[in-house]
């Protein structure tokens, strides 16, 4: 894919015309149109327009080159979804939780029994 194709493709992929490109850019619709069938290459002041417009790179209209995908930014989230709540330690964390709720229940359980039980031997406490 050259540039004519790479600016047609992003100007379709956005949904624009060719009068709405120019306008945008600062150029004519001739202008647009010798660049998407080769007769003409855009100033480089117009890519950087493009690349702002597209939200792409100036060297992926220039020269098709993506930009490189990094891996700086994960989060604790990210991570923890990544390394740590993998399928099976999923199930280990499922099966965890539902025994922790199951104590706490039954621990509550037991306190409210008791304190009914003292209630009905003092009665309530002032």
């Amino acid at each position: 894919m050259n540039i004519a194709d790479r600016i047609q493709s992003l100007r379709k992929a956005k949904g624009m015309s060719q009068e709405q490109l120019a306008d945008a850019v600062g150029v004519s619709r001739q202008a647009v149109s010798k660049w998407e069938s080769e007769q003409a290459t855009p100033d480089l002041d117009k890519v950087v327009i493009m690349s702002d417009i597209f939200e792409v790179t100036t060297d992926y209209i220039l020269k098709g080159i993506e930009p490189a995908v990094s891996d700086d930014h994960k989060t604790i989230g990210d991570v923890l979804d990544q390394k740590v709540l993998t399928e099976n330690n999923g199930k280990k964390v499922k099966c965890f939780l539902k025994y922790a709720l199951i104590g706490l229940a039954t621990l509550v359980g037991i306190d409210f029994i008791i304190f009914v039980i003292y209630v009905l031997i003092n009665g309530l406490p002032s």
